[in-house]
């Protein structure tokens, strides 16, 4: 993860969100890998040069938590440092059974950055990320899968289509509604009950008046199945 690749995921982010016909996104590395992390000649320098790579960084991830679609991180291999990160800023990890997660940022001396103290404790629980964060130890694919931060864990031969399967089904789903639900379900940690309803109904407002919630009325009053246009 350098300058260069940064660069490219917020370019490619910013065409994702605002191209229609995108209605659901994957994030995946090599075959081998999905990110070893931040690149090692990279780090230390200048507070500038530091600090850019910090807020590069933190617009790609803003970018994946805003995007009102699916993302899905697909992972194999090692998901290291910045790549775990990134990959817990997804809305879904799916990984094969060669996934390792590794919070290496202890390694070299240094705290996750990218989100990474953010996401993590929200999905395993504070105690737990604590741990994996201070020992910087791996976690491999099952591990990771009963923890509850993977949610498909498939073979490495079947990984290919399962995840192709997944990302067609979100992207035939009702788009409006997932990046709505997707918006509350980011800040539901921070709300209190009273202000989630508010926002829930205020959502609702808005799916109600959508052409996919009224065409799904539609299709079931007259016994036929619903094809949701992202609309």
């Amino acid at each position: 993860m350098n300058h260069t690749l940064r660069g490219q995921l917020m370019n490619r982010l910013a065409v994702d969100a605002a191209d229609s016909s995108v209605r659901a996104v994957v994030i995946q590395g090599s075959a081998t890998s999905f990110c070893a992390g931040g690149d090692i000649k990279e780090m230390g320098g200048e507070p500038a040069v530091v600090a850019r790579k910090l807020r590069e960084g933190r617009a790609i991830v803003e970018s994946i938590s805003a995007l009102p679609k699916p993302v899905i991180a697909g992972v194999r291999g090692y998901a290291s440092g910045a790549g775990f990160s990134i990959a817990l800023a997804c809305d879904m990890i799916v990984a094969d059974e060669s996934a390792v997660f590794q919070s290496v940022f202890v390694h070299r001396g240094l705290i996750p950055d990218l989100g990474g103290t953010y996401w993590l404790a929200r999905q395993v629980g504070l105690y737990r990320a604590k741990e994996i964060i201070f020992s910087g130890r791996e976690v491999d694919a099952q591990e990771a899968a009963e923890l509850g931060f993977v949610t498909r864990l498939w073979s490495r031969d079947a990984f290919p289509a399962e995840l192709q399967s997944l990302a067609s089904k979100l992207a035939e789903g009702p788009t409006i509604a997932y990046g709505l639900a997707k918006r509350l379900l980011n800040r539901t940690f921070e709300t209190d009950m009273s202000t989630a309803l508010e926002l829930e109904a205020l959502g609702q407002s808005v799916t109600s008046a959508s052409h996919d919630h009224r065409d799904s009325i539609e299709a079931f009053l007259n016994k036929r199945p619903v094809t949701f246009h992202g609309r």
